[in-house]
């Protein structure tokens, strides 16, 4: 019985994806590209339509990136959060204090 060998994963750089796709563009055949790559015709129809989008982050084979400035708001939002949780602990407290619940 003949074993299958499993087909490793590759990843690509949006630049390798954008060179492939448009290798790919300049054979005669849409299957003589994508057999020379190895791809799958609906992955290459995804990048296509990516590239065509324009969205370079779509691309990306990991989360798009967070800009500095929404790290730090996230930051200033995670801070000014417990803030008000302890001031709601503190005025529940002080009602209970003055019998006022």
């Amino acid at each position: 019985m003949e074993e299958k060998q499993k087909a490793t994963r590759r990843s690509f750089t949006p630049e390798q994806k954008f060179e492939t796709v448009k290798d790919i563009e300049r054979h005669p055949t849409l299957k003589e590209g994508l057999q020379k790559y190895q791809l799958a015709d609906s992955l290459y129809r995804k990048w296509k339509r990516q590239l065509m989008v324009g969205v370079r982050a779509s691309m990306r084979n990991t989360k798009p990136l967070k800009s500095p400035d929404l790290k730090r708001l996230e930051e200033e939002n995670r801070r000014l959060k417990e803030v008000v949780l302890n001031q709601s602990l503190m005025i529940t407290s002080l009602k209970r204090q003055m019998n006022l619940d």
